[in-house]
């Protein structure tokens, strides 16, 4: 698998700086340390889930777009209106070759990016490319994780199903805990967490949709 967290610290410098912030301002938004996020940014460390999302928010950029990479983004399919065909990659001029029809559409299990957070979960992305508003995710959470402090607030919904072991999960202040076929959906606004304190992997597969259909984006 690539490791998404190469090249995601230049993102979220470029990010930064576009937005106008010094490190220190946006270690100061987002509740940790500016070392922190100056190690994120040189790719000696991972935010955890809540601090994505809140340097997302704070950027005011979709979390996809710190996740993916130039080569990423150059791949989404191309959008009907511009005349091109659905599936295909916008940079594509010829037809794709015998048995590549799919291209954009279908991602192959060794094909997943995937990137380590820390407190625990590693993000495989499910899809070619990064989705607009929405992240579907497989997220697996290691053994042995005490809950993160911090909770996690974002703009949207959730989706998620367990396919094997355990997920603690806490939303807004009340706890469960899902076992292997249990899923879960809410408003990703309320204040969340999970983690993994059982000694075995647990696998889950996500889907977080970034905003209500046809609502202001944040910042706008």
């Amino acid at each position: 698998m690539t490791d998404l967290r190469e090249g995601m610290g230049g993102r979220v410098r470029t990010a930064r700086v576009a937005a106008g912030l010094s490190v220190r301002e946006l270690a100061r938004r987002v509740g940790v340390s500016a070392s922190h996020v100056s190690q994120v940014e040189r790719g000696m460390g991972a935010f955890s889930v809540p601090a994505l999302y809140a340097v997302a928010s704070e950027l005011a950029v979709p979390v996809h777009s710190l996740l993916e990479g130039e080569r990423e983004a150059a791949r989404r399919p191309a959008s009907p209106e511009d005349g091109s065909v659905p599936g295909r990659f916008a940079s594509e001029t010829a037809p794709p070759p015998p048995g590549e029809e799919l291209a954009g559409i279908v991602q192959r299990a060794p094909d997943h990016p995937s990137i380590q957070l820390a407190g625990g979960p590693r993000w495989s992305r499910l899809t070619a490319a990064g989705e607009p508003e929405a992240e579907f995710l497989e997220v697996v959470y290691a053994p042995g994780i005490q809950p993160h402090a911090e909770l996690t607030r974002h703009e949207g919904r959730e989706y998620g199903y367990v396919i094997s072991g355990r997920l603690n999960v806490e939303v807004n202040g009340r706890a469960a805990v899902l076992g292997s076929g249990d899923s879960i959906a809410f408003d990703s606004g309320l204040p969340h967490r999970f983690w993994n304190d059982s000694d075995g992997e647990t696998r889950a597969v996500w889907f977080v949709r970034d905003r209500e259909p046809g609502a202001t984006p944040p910042h706008l």
